[in-house]
């Protein structure tokens, strides 16, 4: 849209400027005139128009969609979607006010002029409103308006009604009215203001052209215009007889044609000519066959599981070596982040192969009430290991403390990677101060990595297969630490969502609606990922996109939408129950030479 915009304002800037450049100056009022109309109405449409070209050999934009793996369904999840002021809903309110403005202020005028109070008559088969106030002649649509003072002797002055005449006659007032609405949805357009000052000033010299031919009398006819010259009106949309731009319309009723008058005219039609050329919109045609031939495949991009250790090797042989809780300290929020997205593309079979998880929170934690028995309890360092507010405690700590003034606990058991002769309890406890945890609910939510139970084994080099229980967790309530002692990972008898007919008939028709002429075919290698989101009922309820190419981000999310349009699936269940889901499909297009 914004590049339809650019054309249309550099298009109307360029015949206007040619206009002021060859033609203005010249006694070809009438062909000014249509120049004029048509070269607006030519700048507003030719970004519009689009033709295909013949694409050139060397710049052949074969797109090629990669295979890869069937991509595994979220479950639960949170999905990761910055939320950032939407600007372009700004700007679109400020432009249709803008756009009322103008039309309402078209509105005003034309009711302005209607409300003119005074005597209609009929003279010399045209319409006439004889106004009791004193102004200038003016006339608009089919009818002239003028004082009473100009109507003597039931006569008015030739050459004042002969001027207003041709206004009328030759439709002058829709040429304005025209550009008024054009003005009041391009409003953006600095050149429209300077249209509508050539047009109403070439529609000035054609009235005073037809005068001077019936009267033969130019210095008369000027001495009559700089007699009006004083009396003013504010009526917008008008022809007044007393145009402020007097000097000029002196100037031009003496002035001759240049000899190269007509030729001027001649060169319009390859001005156009060139300008279509250069402002249309061109698309590269391809033969059918050629697009049969080099038709897309659906791109599920690079094997998830290969980028997924490639982040892992970033730190060194931390996980090989068992060193989880370096590991934990040591990975970046960035790198966390990338490897929660990859851990749920991956098959079942490798993630079994991996030592961690992630889980999504689905809410901060609720403020919970802590009693002073519990507060005993945690007293108790053979049996807890203390933490306030995050930070390491004494036992005796607590007792400085009333229940009151907590709004959260949180207790975990510990594994044997954990317990230490320094920290030999069995349990861990999180507890909040009221402060604490106001800061706690205002925190970005991070994300949650653990560690599988049977990777802590001691002397184990191979990962077996998680069972469903993997730590019991006392309280539902997740930590705010970066402790290990998180919740267990999402059931095993989590089912994915199913597309009708599977992922094969899921790739094909998206391949079949992606448009890759959108592309001018020197972008590289396009990367996205398509997030679908899957309701308990198996309908679409959400797709967005993630990927650093917005064009392509934009194709990619409208060919799944229009490709999922009225499909239902098969519905995701956890333990047999219907759930929610997120359908993950990284994407990427790449372009042959």
């Amino acid at each position: 849209m914004e590049t339809i915009i650019l054309k249309i304002i550099l298009c109307s800037g360029i015949v206007l400027g040619l206009y002021y450049l060859f033609l203005e100056k010249e006694k070809t009022f009438t062909f000014n005139r249509f120049y004029l109309l048509l070269g607006l109405i030519f700048s507003y449409s030719i970004p519009l128009v689009t033709i295909e070209t013949l694409q050139i050999e060397n710049k052949k934009s074969t797109i090629i969609f990669e295979q890869g793996i069937q991509q595994q369904i979220v479950q639960n999840p949170v999905i990761d979607q910055a939320k950032t002021f939407d600007y372009s809903q700004l700007f679109l309110l400020v432009y249709f006010i803008i756009c009322g403005f103008f039309v309402l202020k078209i509105m005003y005028s034309i009711v302005k002029i209607k409300l003119l109070k005074g005597r209609k008559i009929t003279y010399q088969n045209r319409t006439v409103i004889l106004l009791s106030q004193e102004i200038a002649p003016f006339s608009f649509l089919n009818i002239i308006y003028l004082s009473e003072n100009y109507y003597n002797d039931g006569k008015i002055d030739d050459r004042i009604f002969l001027h207003e005449e041709i206004h009328v006659t030759q439709k002058h007032s829709f040429d304005v009215l025209l550009i008024e609405f054009i003005k009041a949805f391009s409003w953006f357009n600095p050149f429209i203001y300077f249209y509508k000052n050539a047009m109403i000033t070439n529609h000035e010299f054609l009235a005073d052209e037809e005068v001077i031919l019936k009267n033969n009398n130019i210095k008369n006819y000027q001495e009559l215009i700089l007699n009006e010259v004083l009396k003013k009106q504010n009526l917008p949309l008008t022809h007044q007889f007393n145009f402020n731009n007097t000097k000029k319309k002196l100037i031009m009723m003496t002035k001759r044609n240049s000899k190269f008058a007509e030729a001027k005219k001649y060169l319009a039609i390859p001005l156009f000519v060139l300008l279509a050329g250069f402002f249309v919109d061109k698309v590269y045609a391809q033969d059918y066959s050629t697009k049969k031939t080099n038709a897309f495949q659906n791109v599920f991009a690079d094997d998830p599981f290969t980028e997924y250790n490639q982040v892992i090797k970033k730190y060194g042989n931390l996980l090989e070596q068992k060193k989880y809780g370096e590991f934990h300290k040591a990975v970046s929020n960035k790198d966390r982040a990338k490897l929660k997205e990859l851990y749920f593309q991956l098959t079942k079979e490798q993630r079994n192969e991996t030592p961690l998880y992630f889980f999504d929170i689905p809410e901060k934690s609720a403020k919970i009430k802590v009693t002073q028995s519990q507060l005993n309890d945690f007293a108790d360092s053979k049996k807890y290991g203390l933490w306030i507010d995050g930070k390491k405690a004494r036992n005796q700590d607590i007792r400085k403390y009333k229940p009151q003034d907590f709004s959260n606990y949180f207790i975990s058991k510990r594994y044997p990677n954990a317990i230490s002769a320094k920290n030999p309890e069995p349990f861990q406890v999180n507890v909040m101060t009221n402060a604490y945890y106001q800061k706690y609910l205002k925190k970005e939510e991070m994300i949650f990595m653990g560690f599988k139970p049977k990777a802590f084994i001691k002397g184990k080099d191979t990962i077996t297969q998680r069972k469903a229980t993997e730590a019991k967790v006392l309280t539902p309530k997740p930590s705010t630490n970066q402790d290990l002692s998180i919740p267990p990972p999402p059931s095993a008898n989590f089912i994915q969502a199913e597309f009708p007919g599977g992922a094969n008939s899921l790739r094909n028709k998206v391949s079949g609606v992606f448009d890759g002429s959108v592309f001018k075919g020197d972008e590289g290698t396009l990367k996205t990922t398509v997030y679908i989101g899957i309701d308990e009922q198996g309908t679409v309820d959400k797709i967005f996109t993630s990927g650093d190419n917005e064009k392509f981000n934009f194709e990619a999310e409208r060919a799944v939408k229009v490709a999922l349009a009225n499909e239902k699936w098969k519905p995701a269940t956890n333990e047999g129950n219907l759930v929610r889901t997120t359908f993950s499909m990284p994407l990427i297009m790449s372009f042959a030479n």
